[in-house]
């Protein structure tokens, strides 16, 4: 059998496991990167090279700022928030997720997603079970909305910075093109959510909803002191994903600062790190790996060079469909490492010059923000997201993925749409 075919069999039954749930999402994330990655020794490949498909930066961020948060929680930094929105939006659920969204949406503008997922998903799980609430429709909300908001600046995701430099877009260039289609994109997310799941959010306690609102948000804070030095190192943390590029330096940092000031012991905080989430991203990361060293995304790069017959707009979709599906396999940022220099190549042999070549970029640049969002193969935040339960919950993992990506599409629409009408004749 060819070493493509096999491995990208293994690939289909990993995610079968996973969605399926006939073994533990991190076992089968495990079992699929062992198969593969005896496939691929077999068939002459050094261990190294796979060892390299693990990428440390997205695994190192979460251990950094899962002991960052895990140290805040216990400040009532946490609580304080939860209990302050649910009085603020006098705990009307459907308030809490248009809230939840757009300070999802809002941070995902200047901070990388999976840093955005943790601190809203702390969140999100507290005030869901103050309330008694499912936690999935809020997680399943600015999971969708953590995308839109990365691809609304320049800085809002890796993939955006790469996209960048080979178009040549400015800072104020990507917030008209993208942020006014961002803007657009957001809203219909949050009509469709809406219309799907409207009868979940909805209060099943109204008990736990009066003793919430008697609450004073200072309650939740055994020390008031504390509180503030740990909330003025947060705002600190996240000024400094916003203006230091390696995130994985300053979550490291964020992490054993706050142990420092915490007195904390590494080993007690260290054991908070969710261990299970680590091997399952490293797991997939192998599979990601192994299905680019097989050449399967340099197929479909090159179904678009033929496809698109040597048309603007044709190829500007294609290039937008392509990167958002290849990035449901691989990730974003590797997807944007290809796609841009393969649209800068389209443009160079079609004899497009800047200006007349923007969708092309359009298409890499919007394909990569919202793409893979809504499989645990793509993208990192829901990878972390999967810290959540979906044993005792009505929604399963299958549900929960077939309506992210059935938004998804609708987000990707929304964007085709987008290019049809404002790409420049040629």
């Amino acid at each position: 059998m060819e070493l493509w075919l096999l491995i990208l069999i293994i690939f289909f039954i990993t995610v079968l496991l996973i969605i399926t749930q006939r073994v533990h999402h991190t076992t089968a994330a495990l079992i699929g990167a062992v198969l593969a990655s005896i496939a691929l020794i077999l068939n002459g490949i050094p261990g190294e090279a796979i060892l390299a498909m693990v990428r440390l930066e997205p695994i190192l961020v979460i251990t950094g700022m899962t002991v960052v948060a895990e140290v805040i929680r216990g400040a009532g930094v946490f609580q304080f928030l939860a209990v302050y929105c649910i009085r603020l939006t006098r705990g009307n659920p459907k308030k809490l997720f248009i809230l939840f969204c757009l300070l999802t949406a809002v941070l995902s503008t200047v901070l990388i997603n999976t840093v955005v997922i943790l601190i809203m998903g702390y969140l999100v799980i507290l005030t869901c079970h103050a309330l008694k609430l499912k936690p999935h429709t809020f997680l399943l909300g600015i999971m969708l909305a953590v995308g839109v908001g990365g691809a609304f600046t320049l800085i809002g995701t890796s993939s955006n910075v790469i996209v960048a430099d080979y178009a040549g877009f400015n800072f104020g260039y990507y917030i008209i093109r993208f942020g006014g289609l961002a803007l657009i994109v957001f809203a219909a997310t949050l009509v469709i959510l809406f219309f799907i799941i409207r009868r979940q959010l909805t209060v099943t306690d109204p008990k736990a909803f009066e003793q919430i609102m008697e609450l004073d948000p200072w309650m939740m804070v055994p020390n008031r002191r504390l509180f503030l030095v740990y909330a003025g190192l947060f705002v600190l943390l996240i000024a400094a994903f916003i203006v230091f590029p390696q995130a994985y330096v300053v979550a490291l940092a964020g992490m054993t600062i706050f142990m420092i000031v915490s007195h904390a012991d590494p080993r007690l905080s260290l054991r908070d790190v969710e261990w299970d989430i680590i091997f399952f991203i490293g797991g997939l990361f192998v599979l990601a790996g192994a299905l680019e060293l097989v050449g399967i995304l340099s197929v479909v790069s090159g179904a678009i060079l033929t496809v698109s017959g040597g048309q603007l707009v044709p190829a500007s979709l294609l290039l937008l469909w392509g990167t958002w599906i290849s990035a449901f396999v691989i990730g974003n940022s590797p997807v944007a490492t290809i796609f841009a220099p393969l649209a800068i190549e389209i443009s160079t042999l079609m004899g497009w010059p800047i200006g007349i070549r923007d969708p092309l970029f359009w298409g890499v640049g919007f394909g990569t923000a919202l793409g893979g969002i809504a499989t645990p193969f793509g993208a990192v935040p829901l990878l972390v997201l999967s810290m959540i339960s979906f044993k005792n919950s009505k929604m399963s993992w299958g549900r929960f993925f077939i309506i992210a990506i059935l938004v998804n599409i609708l987000q990707i629409g929304i964007c085709s749409i987008y290019i049809l009408f404002l790409a420049p004749p040629v």
